[in-house]
């Protein structure tokens, strides 16, 4: 039987200075699969029934990130008002990363730039930020040897998960990754919430 294994995860870009990093934040692993749980600010408003705090999935074989946020409408700091659909209340963002392990319980996780959010209904998954992907390679912000090693990873997410055929069917391949279920279903905290910035 697998256990349960508490971890502490870091959260980083590319982008930025390499030592900015979010956390640690409470984790737990199982398996190749992690996941950890941070907490909205106070200017992000939960969908009903939900929390601020927020849980992530991490396909660790793939590097990849997956999550359906907590919060349904948010205040920016230039009084700008964002407000996730109704339609949009399951949607899942996941994201390419890549995963450090600086010791046995710490992981660290850097943002690669691209996305697809995945709806919980009937309609077509959408990509992002292949054009960010592009601008980080050409501005030296991530090696060739990354870009070409994340693709290949995006591509077996693609292919594992959301259509293995060349010619998709109605239903996906597997998702959400029935891996996940056991860490969805974890009942309690991982730890005290941790509040992301800003």
């Amino acid at each position: 039987m697998i256990e349960f294994e508490p971890v502490e995860v870091h959260r980083g870009g590319h982008e930025y200075d390499p030592d900015d990093l979010f956390g640690p934040l409470p984790g737990m692993r199982r398996g190749d699969v992690l996941a950890y749980e941070m907490q909205a600010p106070d200017r992000f408003e939960p969908w009903p029934g939900r929390s601020r705090v927020e849980r992530t999935y991490v396909l660790l074989d793939l590097g990849i990130s997956l999550g359906v946020p907590c919060w349904r409408r948010a205040s920016l700091g230039d009084g700008t008002l964002v407000e996730i659909p109704a339609a949009d209340e399951k949607t899942w963002y996941i994201d390419l990363i890549t995963v450090e392990r600086p010791s046995p319980n710490s992981y660290v996780l850097r943002d690669l730039f691209i996305d697809v959010m995945v709806p919980a209904d009937a309609r077509h998954y959408r990509m992002l930020d292949l054009d960010e992907f592009g601008d980080a390679i050409e501005a030296g912000k991530i090696s060739i040897g990354d870009a070409v090693d994340g693709l290949r990873r995006w591509q077996r997410f693609l292919d594992r998960h959301l259509h293995r055929d060349r010619f998709p069917q109605a239903d996906w391949t597997d998702f959400p990754p029935a891996c996940l279920r056991p860490l969805m279903d974890f009942p309690d905290a991982f730890g005290p919430a941790v509040t992301w910035p800003g």
